[in-house]
């Protein structure tokens, strides 16, 4: 993902991952929610599509 693409704590995650990993040694579970919160609004690992009941507008998240 784009680096101005990011927010604040993606950007700090992304930066320190491989420390967050090595260093500290997380469970696995809490590793899988960092690297869900990093590619959190990046499409290309999913999302859904929202459509408006009145307008018809689609709005992807």
């Amino acid at each position: 993902m784009h680096n101005s693409l990011m927010n604040v704590l993606q950007q700090i995650f992304t930066d320190y991952y491989e420390e967050i990993e090595y260093i500290l040694h997380p469970r696995k579970t809490e590793m899988e929610n960092i690297d869900k919160m990093i590619h959190c609004g990046d499409p290309s690992f999913g999302g859904a599509m929202y459509g408006c009941p009145h307008c018809g507008k689609l709005k992807f998240i």
